[in-house]
């Protein structure tokens, strides 16, 4: 996918010399740039994922990297939790 943006001058010279400095093309250090935008908002599609314990490990990442986002169950958390309002 192919997308044009405008910016201002400054903001290019910025983007172009971290990207010198960081030894990536101008695309690349962009396409980061946004990929870690999505990350941190925590609307990313697990793309890398090939299997089961990607998907776990992945997972296991997102929840190290952000306990605000799921606080801890209590220990003695069941199933009949989920279902207490089905009797």
């Amino acid at each position: 996918m192919t997308v044009t943006i405008s910016l201002p001058s400054e903001t290019e010279a910025r983007l172009r010399e971290q990207a010198a400095a960081s030894g990536k093309d101008l695309s690349a250090l962009i396409r980061e740039a946004i990929e870690e935008k999505l990350a941190a908002s925590g609307n990313t599609v697990a793309a890398d994922c090939q299997s089961a314990e990607d998907f776990d490990k992945i997972l296991d990442e997102f929840f190290a990297a952000n306990p605000e986002r799921l606080g801890a169950l209590p220990a003695d958390f069941s199933r009949a939790d989920i279902y207490a309002d089905h009797d």
